[in-house]
């Protein structure tokens, strides 16, 4: 799928860079041949202007005695736009311009001594000048393209018409046209190269989104499947027993509600995380004691930490005031919290705030089994767990939430591990102009549980 939805982008980007090139070909191709009509048009006109003035009487020019160099074809091409004493330039042994006159019935009373075309062609030439309707505009003879500017002569029946043959000028726009597509076919094919190259770079963000796609919604499935199996087999057991009391079923109603519960939780971690991505879950920022809100959402985890043989230590270093969304915040170090007791089988865990310059830093460490470290800059990925065992009891979102809500408050959160020794969650939050502390005495609550 990805092969073909970069083949299709590199080829449509191809398509678009050659349009656009000829696109620019025929722009350049078009204005330069108005270009060449536009100058040859002018100077037709200049030169027919100047035999009726009588300041030309034959072109090119008769040369005057003595030998002479002659000089370049195109400088005699143009030698009526010099000063008047260049007749004294020889001429051109095969001009571009040329030029007759006519009598009232077509035949040629004079024509140009420089003129390179035989008496029929130059008949069939003229014919076809005097027969078109436009006083300026191209004729074709034997393949050959010529212009032709034609006037009605001075104090005299006929007609003047000067011929320009623009064999050279259309040559040299060919080869220019040319040059110009071989070009465009060597960007287009460097071009293909490059957008092959550019879209596998593109692409590698929408492999990883469809990846993580798919294994968020194989997780779902697998993460959603479990307690529901478990309900589902809790019940069959159930059902088997109709005759017994709601007392003596305690053991399978008990599995059913705590693995109801945790569907809950799992359903409400994914919509929080759905809402996060589309951008529409709020939060509710206001000023509050953070190192209350500390010790309140602690508070509850004393029974866990006693059953399982913990202490659960907190240290303040003073009263502090923080502007942000209380019950998220809240939500993060509870998240904290619960991993480190999943995770902590001896010793305990010890929670601790402190103010440290611009910034309120929340640190959570644990004694437990550690993190090697490849896995410490995965462990914020949705539905990552190192024991996939799920005997834990976590869903793999509790850590990607709290990054959200950190990141959310323009704050960040860290993890250090040392295997056998303990992990350390670090949250950091700024101190903005909505939060503030209240002096620095030093105050300890401690909770130990043995």
């Amino acid at each position: 799928m990805f092969q073909r939805l970069r083949l299709r982008l590199t080829l449509i980007n191809v398509v678009i860079i050659l349009t656009l090139f000829l696109l620019l070909i025929g722009g350049a191709y078009f204005f330069s041949k108005a270009n060449i009509t536009h100058h040859t048009e002018s100077i037709s006109r200049k030169l027919a202007a100047d035999i009726h003035a009588g300041l030309i009487n034959d072109w090119p020019p008769h040369p005057p005695p003595g030998n002479m160099p002659r000089p370049p074809e195109r400088l005699e091409t143009l030698r009526f736009l010099v000063p008047r004493d260049s007749e004294s330039l020889p001429p051109s042994p095969r001009p571009d311009f040329f030029f007759v006159k006519t009598l009232p019935d077509g035949s040629i009373s004079f024509q140009s001594s420089g003129q390179p075309l035989a008496a029929n062609c130059l008949m069939a030439l003229t014919q076809a000048a005097l027969t078109s309707p436009s006083e300026q505009a191209t004729v074709t003879h034997e393949q050959t393209t010529y212009s032709y500017c034609k006037t009605p002569l001075m104090n005299q029946n006929g007609t003047l018409i000067v011929f320009h043959d623009l064999t050279p000028e259309t040559n040299m726009l060919h080869l220019v046209i040319a040059i110009l597509i071989a070009v465009g076919f060597c960007c287009s094919f460097l071009s293909f190269g490059a957008s092959f190259y550019m879209t596998y770079r593109a692409i590698i963000p929408i492999k990883q989104a469809w990846q993580q796609q798919r294994n968020f919604l194989s997780d779902v499935s697998h993460e959603l499947r479990t307690p529901l199996s478990i309900i589902q087999t809790n019940l069959e057991i159930i059902k088997l027993s109709r005759d017994e009391t709601v007392a003596s079923q305690d053991k399978w109603i008990d599995n059913i509600q705590e693995e109801s519960l945790r569907t809950i939780g799992l359903v409400n971690d994914l919509l929080f995380l759905a809402r996060a991505d589309s951008e529409r879950q709020p939060l509710h920022k206001q000023s509050f004691s953070l190192d209350t809100a500390l010790r309140q959402v602690a508070a509850p985890f004393e029974a866990v930490t006693l059953q399982k043989g913990l202490f659960l230590k907190i240290k303040c270093s003073a009263p502090l005031e923080f502007y942000g969304d209380e019950a998220r915040i809240k939500q993060v170090i509870a998240i904290l919290l619960d991993n480190a007791i999943r995770h902590t089988l001896a010793g305990g865990i010890i929670v601790s705030l402190e103010q440290t310059n611009s910034k309120m830093q929340i640190s959570v460490t644990d004694s437990g089994e550690g993190i090697e470290p490849e896995y410490l800059d995965k462990i914020f990925d949705r539905f990552y767990q190192i024991d996939k065992s799920r005997n834990k009891g976590s869903s793999g979102l509790g850590l990607a939430i709290a990054k959200w809500i950190i990141e959310k408050h323009d704050g960040s959160i860290t993890v250090t591990s040392s295997i056998g020794i303990g992990t350390t969650f670090t949250v950091e939050l700024p101190i903005n102009k909505h939060s503030h502390g209240w002096g620095f005495s030093p105050f300890e609550g401690c909770h130990r549980m043995n």
